[in-house]
């Protein structure tokens, strides 16, 4: 895929994705307000909590998205479908390719999640507080745009393209493109470290023995590899759609 370098600056597009990044994240909270209730017991009022955590999220997202963006204008990753729609551009034929390839992987992912989870579940050690919570489905369903679109603007936007970047810069300067090396590198790179981050939530569930770190990293890096190809060969739009339909299936199917 190409991309357009007419806007280099790339702040407008930064800022429609940090708000809808920050609507996303808003719309996660009924979810994490089921999962940790005592958030309800702060003396500040729930909408006053709700807004500020949201908009946390958007100011941060305003600087790695741009920067997602500048350094992928470089190295021919972006966001091609919103990129036409906020500069008014020509848009681009939607890939037939990647939009099956992003369904395929949305829905199948999703079950074989809820599979590697029910796999794991004979050798996972007792939860530190034991539960049977029972989370409403409108709420499973709102939580899954934070990980179609926030997680993929904090993973694949920035996190993927500055590990390209850096690669690139380092081991093949020479080039004018990353070689398809690097960006393999950058795609699994990008799923493992978002694995090891839900290491300290998984800590809040269970002791961290070696089955439950491999359980979290497996468990959150395992589509990270799939929606990081789609991202690269036809544009973020692409796995965001993807992770959506996977959180849609987790959520909705496997009830968690």
């Amino acid at each position: 895929m190409t991309t357009d370098t007419s806007n280099k600056h790339h702040l407008r597009l930064a800022l429609f994705w940090a708000l809808l990044g920050t609507l996303a994240a808003l719309a996660l909270f009924p979810y994490a307000l089921s999962l940790n209730p005592a958030i309800g017991q702060l003396p500040t009022p729930l909408p006053v909590i709700a807004i500020a955590s949201a908009l946390q999220t958007g100011l941060l997202l305003i600087l790695l998205n741009w920067i997602g963006l500048r350094l992928g204008n470089s190295i021919g990753l972006d966001t091609p479908i919103a990129r036409a729609l906020v500069y008014r551009q020509p848009f681009a034929p939607i890939s037939k390719s990647g939009l099956n390839t992003a369904l395929i992987v949305g829905c199948i992912g999703g079950v074989v999640l809820i599979g590697l989870s029910l796999a794991f579940q004979p050798w996972m050690p007792p939860m530190a507080t034991p539960t049977t919570l029972e989370i409403d489905l409108w709420k499973r369903i709102l939580a899954s745009f934070y990980g179609g679109i926030t997680e993929e603007l904090l993973l694949r936007l920035f996190g993927m393209t500055l590990i390209a970047w850096l690669l690139w810069k380092i081991f093949e300067r020479d080039k004018p493109q990353p070689s398809t090396l690097i960006f393999w590198l950058a795609i699994v790179a990008a799923a493992i470290l978002f694995g090891v981050g839900h290491l300290p939530a998984a800590a809040h569930v269970w002791a961290l023995t070696p089955i439950v770190i491999l359980r979290t990293i497996t468990l959150n890096a395992v589509l990270g590899i799939p929606f990081g190809f789609l991202y690269w060969r036809w544009g973020l739009e692409y796995a965001m759609l993807s992770h959506f339909l996977a959180d849609l299936v987790l959520h909705g199917i496997g009830g968690s």
